[in-house]
């Protein structure tokens, strides 16, 4: 038997001279791919919880949807919508007046988020309700945040520093829709759940607060679409569209009435909408 000593194969006399160099590195090489398959892991643990967390960027909700990660978002009945607080418009504007542009676009991105997700586990919905005078009516298409349907925006009564767009998704656009400029139309508080998707504050100051809806389904079997009317020639029937576009350029959803393109809906061939209010051509008049 061998005896081990300092001459032994074993010893470090023994070995080539670079031997131990060598396996000293590729010790570290190896350290080293570690290092980087942990921080690659890491890295794609970490990427992976924000789109799941954070769907409410344009970039994450559609990665969901592409992969059929996203639930659709689905409508309430007056039973089943979730709980929340009810804020008048001047409430909500002094809740969120204090609010930077950084701190305001964290607000939105949380009350989009609870809307993309259904709202489970949300006991703090913030829903909108109130008397608003009417601005415009206008029709939404595909480049706005609901592809179909109309949106009206109107000026609270009570506060003027605050305003509403009131987001009306529909599968079906009504035949006629007579929803004149001026006139006061009412937010309701548990008829409608209207729930504050986002809000933008305005060169002067002006808050628009963009509503949407959430009972959009009647007591039927199985349930259809909810009627909400504001008149008797003024009825759309609601329904919840399973996606929505997020894009930050889409808000809020209705345009400046001076700048609107599309006519607004209700109005006759001969009308125009000017500072909020419609009057008659004078070819009309002719």
């Amino acid at each position: 038997m061998e005896e081990l000593t300092g001459q032994s194969s074993f010893s470090r006399e023994s070995r080539p001279p670079d031997e131990g160099r060598y396996a000293s590195g590729n010790l570290i090489l190896w350290i080293a791919a570690i290092a980087v398959l942990v921080g690659l892991n890491f890295a794609s643990w970490s990427f992976c919880m924000w789109v799941f967390g954070q769907p409410e960027h344009p970039m994450n909700y559609g990665l969901l949807n592409r992969l059929g990660k996203m639930d659709p978002i689905v409508g309430f009945t007056r039973v089943s919508s979730p709980r929340g607080n009810f804020y008048s418009a001047k409430d909500l504007y002094a809740e969120v007046y204090s609010f930077n542009a950084s701190e305001l676009g964290a607000y939105n991105g949380i009350l989009k988020r609870s809307y993309l997700k259904n709202y489970i586990g949300k006991g703090d919905v913030v829903f909108l309700s109130g008397d608003f005078r009417v601005k415009s009516v206008q029709e939404m298409g595909d480049e706005d945040v609901f592809q179909s349907g109309l949106v009206v925006r109107g000026r609270s009564v009570d506060f003027p520093d605050a305003e509403i767009d009131l987001a009306l998704p529909s599968q079906e656009m009504p035949e006629k829709f007579d929803l004149k400029t001026g006139e006061i139309f009412r937010v309701d508080e548990s008829t409608t759940c209207a729930a504050v998707l986002n809000v933008e504050r305005k060169a002067d100051d002006v808050m628009v607060f963009t509503v949407v809806p959430l009972v959009t389904k009647t007591f039927a079997d199985p349930p259809g679409p909810k009627p909400y009317e504001f008149g008797e020639n003024a009825v759309i029937n609601i329904s919840t569209p399973e996606k929505i576009r997020l894009e930050p350029d889409r808000w809020p959803i209705s345009g400046e009435v001076e700048q609107v393109k599309k006519k607004p809906t209700g109005l006759s061939t001969g009308d125009s909408v000017v500072d909020g209010e419609s009057v008659q051509s004078e070819e009309a008049d002719e």
